[in-house]
């Protein structure tokens, strides 16, 4: 496998220009596959596979060494979310913000493994080529750091100037890059809106600013590790500023809220079958009879949850029920869910990101497991985390 200069430039922000810096940056990523391939790590990845974690582990190291923000900006946001720099590890005493740890390696190994292999929970952050892996490449980079230079294509971010409306056209490309080409975004942003595009097919920075529908998706889809909006990210990275908290007015509760808790004294349900959902709503929740039926569109569907919000009323979901261990629950099943349960943080649409919330707060989900190496713990700790990965636009759901 080779790794050539346009691999390496085509995550830069100036894919065009060649930059004294780039050979460096090339060098160190074919110093990193020579590592790779003398442990034997991963040896059933392929060639594309085990490059673009290369490449990612470069970007990383490149942002890092040039205080570029990107890497910043993530460990910000985590320690406001999670009360830790990076998720799955603790953080050791020695941790130092905006420089190199060796946990955060770790994390860029396994966030680039996972979207190369489409997100479906394959690859576990204890596994031990991983860790191994890591760890020899934290020495690399630290072997380094002192005298690496910083990659001359990321002084555009330090540059900018938000509120500079004559910047417009380069907070944009900043945007497009950030979305589309960043070590950070490009994973989640390439597996959720262009999965099928071909990598030597992808669009430049240059001609995302003239794709309508490629601009329309960098402005209005959330991406990242952390489901966060370009804007929201460049905020983050340029400004140091966080993502403005919701503020919620009080309001009365909803009437399905009070619905709920006068017919079962919960604000959760359970219903089998279709004609038991209708028969909860019709009689428990006081709908009244229809002919035609409440919900028709979920006829074709079982195992039906029943949960009221306080604030949006209530939500209903299909297919989910067999997961949830509660004592009113008929339809559990220990064994599905012990298999299947991840899902839910898992597969966008499947459950309503409240509802999610709701079981994983209350416990509700004990058998659930993140599938690389079955641990529970790992999904229990850090259930929002995959939420926000996996669910992207679900998780942003209002």
């Amino acid at each position: 496998m080779e790794i050539t200069v346009d691999d390496l430039k085509r995550m830069l922000p100036e894919p065009d220009l060649l930059k004294p810096t780039d050979d460096y940056y090339l060098t160190l990523a074919r110093y990193i596959d020579k590592l790779w391939g003398s442990m034997k790590v991963f040896p059933e990845l392929t060639d594309a596979e085990r490059k673009r974690c290369v490449l990612d582990l470069t970007g990383y190291y490149q942002d890092v060494v040039s205080d570029a923000g990107m890497w910043r900006a993530f460990v910000r946001m985590c320690r406001k979310l999670y009360g830790r720099p990076v998720p799955f590890y603790d953080e050791p005493d020695d941790y130092v913000d905006s420089e190199l740890n060796l946990i955060d390696v770790q994390f860029i190994i396994w966030y680039s493994l996972e979207s190369a292999l489409g997100f479906n929970g394959l690859v576990s952050p204890y596994d031990s080529d991983l860790m191994r892996f890591a760890r020899q490449v934290h020495k690399l980079f630290d072997f380094l750091y002192d005298d690496a230079p910083s990659a001359e294509d990321f002084q555009m971010l330090q540059e900018l100037d938000l509120a500079d409306k004559e910047q417009v056209r380069d907070i944009f490309r900043a945007s497009g890059w950030l979305f589309w080409h960043s070590y950070l975004l490009r994973p989640v942003s390439k597996h959720a809106y262009e999965r099928e595009v071909a990598e030597e097919d992808e669009l430049t920075v240059e001609e995302t600013l003239t794709a309508e529908d490629r601009l329309r998706t960098t402005f209005q889809q959330p991406t990242g590790p952390l489901a966060l909006l370009v804007d929201e990210w460049l905020r983050l990275v340029v400004d140091d500023r966080l993502p403005r908290a919701e503020k919620l007015t009080p309001v009365p509760d909803h009437k399905y809220y009070k619905a709920m808790k006068h017919a079962v004294g919960d604000v959760i349900a359970f219903c089998r079958t279709y004609d038991e959902l209708e028969r909860f709503l019709s009689e428990d929740l006081r709908w009244g009879s229809n002919p035609e039926g409440h919900l028709p569109q979920l006829r074709d569907f079982s195992n039906f949850v029943l949960y009221a919000d306080r604030r949006k009323g209530l939500i209903v979901a299909h297919d989910v029920a067999q997961y949830i261990r509660h004592a009113s629950n008929a339809c559990y099943d220990a064994r599905e869910a012990a298999d299947a349960a991840h899902t839910l943080v898992m597969e966008a649409g499947k459950c309503p990101v409240d509802l999610v919330r709701y079981l994983f707060e209350n416990d509700l989900l004990p058998d659930a497991k993140y599938p690389a190496g079955a641990d529970g713990k790992l999904l229990h700790d850090n259930w929002d985390f995959f939420a926000r990965m996996y669910l992207r636009n679900f998780y942003r759901a209002d």
